[in-house]
C-alpha cells in the first residue's frame, strides 16, 4: 500500500487580508486560483487537491491528525470538509504503523472507482507524517511571505510548531 504526497511549488499572492480571523482565511487569500496543487497518490492513484480552497479548508484536520497520531495508539475519524474532496478517512494506529481505511465520495476526473477499488493505505505512523512536512513548509512561506506571523494570526504558531516537530521530509522530497 502507498501513500506520497507531492507539494509541489505553489505560487504565493503576498497578500495580507487584514480581515483573515483564522489560519484557513489567511491561507486561502496567501495562494491564487491558479497554482500548482498538492498530490497526494493513494495507492498509486492521483488526488488534486488546492492550496487556496482545499488545504486552506482542511488545514484544522490536518493539523488534528499530526498532533493526535503522536499518542501511542488510537483511532480517529475525519470527515474532510471541503466541496472538492469531501471523504471520511477513519485512522487507527499502534506505535508504528498507521491504517486509513477512506470512504470515497465523488473525486474531480472520475477517479472514485479507481479509489474505492484500492483499498487501504497502510504505512509507518512516520512515514505519513513526513509526507506532511513540505506541505506545512509551503503553507508556512505563503503566510510569512503575505506578512502574517505567529503573534499575528490565530493558529500560526500551531502549523509551525508541528511542522518543526516533523524530523525529515517525505519519500520524493
Amino acid at each position: 500500500m502507498s501513500f506520497t504526497i507531492q507539494a509541489s511549488c505553489p505560487r504565493f499572492t503576498d497578500i495580507f487580508d487584514r480581515d483573515a480571523e483564522n489560519l484557513s482565511d489567511a491561507i486561502e487569500s496567501s495562494f491564487p486560483l491558479l497554482t500548482e496543487n498538492v498530490v497526494i497518490k493513494w495507492n498509486y492513484v492521483p488526488i488534486l487537491l488546492s492550496y487556496k480552497y482545499d488545504i486552506s479548508i482542511m488545514i484544522d484536520d490536518i493539523l488534528e491528525i499530526l498532533e493526535v497520531i503522536k499518542e501511542d495508539s488510537g483511532t480517529k475519524t475525519v470527515y474532510w470538509a471541503s466541496n472538492t474532496f469531501a471523504h471520511v478517512w477513519h485512522l487507527s494506529w499502534d506505535s508504528t504503523q498507521l491504517v486509513i481505511n477512506a470512504e470515497w465520495g465523488d473525486i474531480a476526473g472520475g477517479m472514485e472507482l479507481l479509489l474505492q477499488n484500492s483499498g487501504n493505505v497502510t504505512l509507518k505512523r512516520q512515514s505519513f507524517v513526513s509526507e506532511w512536512k513540505r506541505v506545512l513548509r509551503n503553507l508556512i512561506t505563503a503566510l510569512v511571505k503575505s506578512g502574517y506571523s505567529e503573534d499575528k494570526l490565530p493558529g500560526m504558531k500551531r502549523l509551525v510548531h508541528e511542522y518543526e516537530a516533523i524530523e525529515s521530509e517525505g519519500n520524493i522530497y
